[in-house]
């Protein structure tokens, strides 16, 4: 069927910059002995490491693998190339993090925020055509993609038979993902995005189903009893392991001043509504901890809106987690540096903050990017933002219930602080020009 490369994260530990990448082949029979991969003049066997997933009716499977490649220069462009006896099968790129961020004059660090992405109402591949057009300039260094990368419980007309089984529900999530994750023509497709820089993974509702792990209203023949939950739960985070990432621990790495954090708080939630959690406790003590050691301004990935008002059955949030939520806002209170919260979900963009400290200047600014690809019926009516940090602005909206995505440019005014200008991009039709819009001005993080 096919062979893919995917490139996940890329890292830095000290003076040290590596990266990820997956690979895969999709119903593809090869030798490993004859498996490399190269990046740019350097080339790795690929003889060992493999894994392998087969779904029980037999219809798909796939051998893959990570591989971290290591000793690679700051801020430079790899190009991947999978190859089988000499042959290439796949190719990809991938830059590396750089060792700073970039003054005024220089491009800044630009990172891509996205998510909801419903593949079957993206015929023509739009979202990776809007990604291959960015002009030259605004090509994201990172693409950080928050959740619902696809929608296994739609359309929900295939949920309508109860009386499908684990195997049809099995093949189906795959076909799902292998439908999204190869999805290529000439000018786009969702895979042309994808293998094209790094990609920091995170999960939501829709790698399993809207509301997951509770009872979903659009599918309840399928989420009703517990059982029928795990069945389905075992099926989604076996698969989001297998082409996405591991959603433990959170992710953090540093450029120049600025750190990140990329979390999960959909894998191993519980039920919402009370004091169950949305994350690991040790995942969240980690979050904790590198908030209180921040000796610059923090970027905070989840998979859904902090500033947000309470949920209910048909869709719990972050506030429904009661515990867990205040203990969250606690640790971005008691943070003596600005804080950006980078989400999605809710099907609409906003850009929100408040200011936390006046003595310190600090702020805490809460970025969404949602939908790429909006879901049949799955309209969100955008919502100015609750205070949570007291007083909280909004900026007027601007996603309009446009398909789109978010890109973040970083710089650095001085050594300890960053400047982030955030851009608003439509899913491009019909072959037009990517064309962006700047939201409000520069925001200071100190």
């Amino acid at each position: 069927m096919t062979f893919l490369v995917i490139p996940n994260e890329v890292r830095n530990d000290g003076d040290v910059n590596r990266a990820i990448v997956w690979l895969g082949a999709i119903n593809e029979n090869f030798d490993p002995a004859t498996a490399t991969l190269q990046y740019n003049i350097d080339e790795v066997a690929l003889n060992n490491g493999w894994q392998d997933f087969a779904t029980h009716d037999g219809n798909y499977r796939i051998r893959y693998q990570r591989l971290t490649l290591t000793n690679l220069s700051p801020r430079t462009l790899y190009n991947l190339t999978f190859r089988i006896g000499g042959s290439a099968v796949a190719t990809a790129s991938i830059t590396t993090l750089p060792e700073r961020l970039p003054v005024a004059g220089e491009k800044p660090f630009t990172v891509l925020l996205g998510s909801c992405y419903f593949n079957r109402e993206d015929k023509a591949g739009a979202v990776g055509q809007t990604y291959l057009h960015l002009p030259p300039g605004a090509e994201p260094d990172i693409k950080i993609l928050c959740g619902d990368q696809v929608y296994l419980d739609n359309p929900v007309l295939d949920f309508i038979n109860p009386f499908h089984g684990r195997d049809w529900l099995e093949t189906r999530s795959f076909k799902t993902y292998a439908d999204a994750w190869t999805q290529t023509n000439f000018d786009g497709g969702f895979q042309q995005m994808l293998k094209s820089g790094a990609n920091f993974f995170s999960s939501d509702d829709h790698e399993y189903w809207n509301n997951a792990p509770d009872v979903g209203l659009n599918v309840l023949a399928y989420t009703l009893t517990q059982g029928k939950r795990d069945t389905w739960l075992g099926i989604g985070q076996q698969l989001y392991k297998i082409f996405q990432t591991s959603p433990s621990p959170p992710i953090t790495f540093k450029v120049g001043a600025l750190s990140f954090c990329n979390a999960d708080t959909r894998f191993f939630r519980g039920h919402g509504g009370g004091n169950d959690n949305f994350m690991q406790p040790d995942d969240l003590k980690l979050i904790g901890d590198w908030l209180a050691n921040l000796d610059g301004p923090g970027v905070l990935v989840v998979g859904q809106p902090l500033f947000s008002d309470t949920g209910s059955i048909k869709d719990w949030g972050l506030p429904d987690f009661h515990l867990q939520y205040a203990q969250l806002l606690q640790y971005l209170r008691a943070a003596k540096h600005s804080i950006v919260i980078l989400t999605g979900d809710v099907h609409f963009a906003r850009v929100a903050s408040a200011t936390l400290r006046p003595d310190l200047g600090t702020k805490r600014v809460e970025v969404i990017s949602s939908p790429m690809q909006l879901v049949p019926l799955g309209g969100g009516s955008y919502e100015k933002a609750p205070d949570v940090f007291g007083q909280v602005t909004s900026q007027p909206e601007f996603s309009k219930h446009q398909n789109l995505f978010l890109t973040l440019e970083f710089t650095a005014p001085s050594a300890d602080r960053a400047s982030m200008t955030v851009r608003f991009w439509p899913i491009i039709t019909n072959g037009a020009p990517a064309l962006s819009q700047t939201i409000g001005g520069p925001i200071e993080l100190i």
